[in-house]
């Protein structure tokens, strides 16, 4: 049986919007999709007094956030039962030891030939969630452009990537994509009030952990967060920013000093890039594995992905999502 909290957060995944409700979604309610997909709780870390900063849209209609996510990994039978459609799981080798890996990526990013800071950035992202009535799916990747402007105000496009299957090895009961690679899913323009970003995201700048620590904090991490925490208010800041070399460098630093820390090895992402896969520990998500990719090529922090480690019921363990940047 499911616990009532779990089967509310699961219900929010549910019952996707009509198309026609995307031109409204905002740069914020795609933070709260971001979250739900990967399963963390919107105000988890985050301390009473700095709610109120946090990015994340408390607000919107969950139905419409999730609609942007038109990515599917059941098929839900009236039995109940699931077939499975979810991404294979990144396979890991020759594992280093931490201090090697981070000193690797240390010297990979001291060259600083990395790009300047920029208020863009383009993301791939894929995530599920559950159609209760439907036995027709399709996982489509999605690629993600936000631009803004020093105020908050800006522009999100979201465009839909290539389908997992082809025409010929589509699995049954899979259906054909709505969308056409490089089909645009939903444009529009956003507000500061919309963006609604704290003020130490809109005026980061500088690279020391004097610097990258007050935005941090808005995000709900501190120095004393586990790694997994620390993980989320990352990817945040991520998400907004692109970040030169030498904050990044910072970054995989604080992070490497973070209690909860495995190094699952060497793969390639969904990109097809060489990375080095880091466990991160959350305990207020036990169910749950998250784990960062740092380039082996530069350095940087270039994906997460999420995993869900045991069934709950009728939802199969496996990836749940995965978010790549430095995808241009």
């Amino acid at each position: 049986m499911i616990p009532d909290d779990e089967l509310d957060r699961l219900l929010r995944s549910v019952n996707p919007a009509p198309r026609e409700q995307f031109a409204d979604l905002r740069a914020e309610d795609l933070a709260v999709r971001e979250r739900i997909v990967r399963g963390v709780p919107v105000s988890a870390g985050v301390p009473e007094a700095g709610r109120r900063r946090a990015w994340a849209g408390f607000t919107v209609a969950v139905a419409s956030i999730v609609a942007v996510v038109v990515a599917s990994v059941l098929v839900l039978a009236p039995t109940q039962q699931a077939i499975a459609l979810t991404p294979p799981p990144l396979i890991y080798g020759n594992p280093q030891p931490l201090a090697d890996v981070v000193a690797d990526a240390q010297a990979a990013l001291a060259d600083d030939d990395g790009p300047e800071q920029e208020r863009r950035v383009r993301t791939l992202g894929w995530g599920w969630n559950i159609d209760m009535g439907s036995e027709k799916i399709e996982i489509v990747p999605q690629e993600t452009t936000l631009e803004w402007a020093a105020d908050g105000s800006g522009a999100v496009t979201i465009v839909a990537g290539e389908s997992l299957w082809s025409d010929d090895d589509r699995p049954d009961g899979v259906a054909e994509s709505p969308y056409a690679p490089g089909e645009v899913i939903a444009s529009f323009l956003q507000t500061p009030e919309q963006f609604n970003a704290p003020a130490a995201l809109l005026t980061l700048s500088g690279s020391t952990p004097d610097d990258l620590w007050p935005v941090l904090r808005a995000f709900g991490a501190d120095e004393s967060s586990p790694s997994g925490e620390l993980l989320t208010a990352i990817s945040r800041v991520l998400d907004a920013w692109t970040l030169t070399d030498a904050q990044q460098a910072t970054l995989i630093d604080l992070l490497a000093e973070a209690d909860g820390i495995r190094v699952l090895g060497e793969t390639r992402d969904r990109l097809g890039r060489d990375v080095v896969g880091l466990r991160v520990e959350d305990p207020q998500r036990p169910d749950h594995a998250e784990t960062v990719l740092i380039s082996t090529d530069t350095g940087r922090i270039v994906g997460i992905e999420t995993e869900l480690l045991h069934p709950l019921d009728f939802i199969p363990a496996g990836v749940m999502g995965y978010r790549l940047w430095d995808i241009d």
